[in-house]
């Protein structure tokens, strides 16, 4: 018993210098943090974080996946090149050709990369059936609007059509609506490519010219079928017309065009033009077209 009460009065000590002297984390000279602070801090349930702990903890990025475009389900083709000139402007024309080939359904977002001079001044897009007109007229087909969104380069989302995927250039939607549209109106699909491009500048011999591009779809050349130049001055003709391929690994025998109001001429000096679809194909090529209007 007497033991007992020696150790209860030594526990009573010992117990009175730790509330005497709590243990804290202030720095000397400083006053402890309130008890309501403690309180406050150790109040949450668990599992639960405080609010300050919370607000400091930076967001977690979330990067979304990329899904590369499949093939494309059919082999296009560059049916016509048409430029309509003008004084100091040219309006460059592209109908590809859509055969239906292995399409059942989906959209198709194509990127077609900017030519040259520059940036176009303008770029428009429309879809149509084959058996729609070279104008655009239709008869029982529709003619629709392709939306165009501007790109400083092609997303792995996105088919390249025409040029190379890290130009910058254009997208164009095709809805699955159209396209379904168009291949029952004609065994293909035509989508019109409109570029307005700034022709001022003439070089040393007056000649203007423009660069198409081309393209490689998944690795194969699209074939080039007819070149055409319109002057649309007629007090001006064209005194001299040239096209062909360009590029590092371009057949340069002159193409064939169609020129209007003119005759078609090749470059003097040259053999005869051969024509655009018989032209060996290179995924590098692009087509560089120049004129002489006096």
């Amino acid at each position: 018993m007497k033991l007992g009460s020696v150790l209860l009065s030594a526990w009573v000590v010992l117990l009175g210098r730790v509330e005497a002297h709590p243990a804290s984390s202030n720095s000397p000279g400083q006053p402890p943090a309130p008890a309501s602070s403690v309180h406050s801090a150790s109040s949450h349930s668990p599992g639960q974080a405080s609010t300050r702990s919370s607000s400091a903890r930076p967001p977690i990025a979330v990067v979304p996946t990329v899904r590369p475009a499949p093939p494309l389900p059919m082999l296009p083709s560059v049916s016509r090149v048409r430029i309509e000139v003008g004084r100091d402007w040219a309006l460059v024309l592209q109908d590809i050709r859509l055969p239906r080939g292995d399409w059942q359904k989906g959209g198709l977002d194509l990127f077609v990369a900017f030519g040259a001079p520059g940036t176009p001044t303008a770029i428009d897009s429309i879809l149509l059936s084959d058996s729609a007109g070279r104008d655009g007229t239709t008869g029982s087909g529709d003619v629709e609007a392709i939306s165009v969104d501007l790109a400083p380069r092609a997303l792995p989302s996105v088919n390249d059509l025409l040029g190379y995927g890290g130009m910058a250039g254009a997208v164009l939607h095709v809805r699955e609506s159209m396209l379904r549209r168009a291949f029952s109106a004609g065994e293909a699909a035509i989508v019109r490519i409109r570029t307005l491009l700034s022709t001022r500048t003439a070089d040393p011999s007056g000649a203007r010219d423009v660069v198409v591009r081309l393209g490689a779809p998944d690795g194969v050349p699209l074939t080039l079928q007819t070149i055409e130049m319109v002057s649309l001055d007629r007090d001006r003709p064209f005194v001299r017309l040239e096209a062909q391929l360009c590029g590092r690994e371009a057949d340069e025998r002159p193409l064939a065009i169609v020129g209007w109001p003119s005759a078609s001429t090749a470059s003097a000096g040259h053999p005869a033009a051969i024509e655009p679809s018989q032209a060996v194909r290179h995924g590098s090529d692009n087509l560089c077209v120049r004129w002489w209007i006096p």
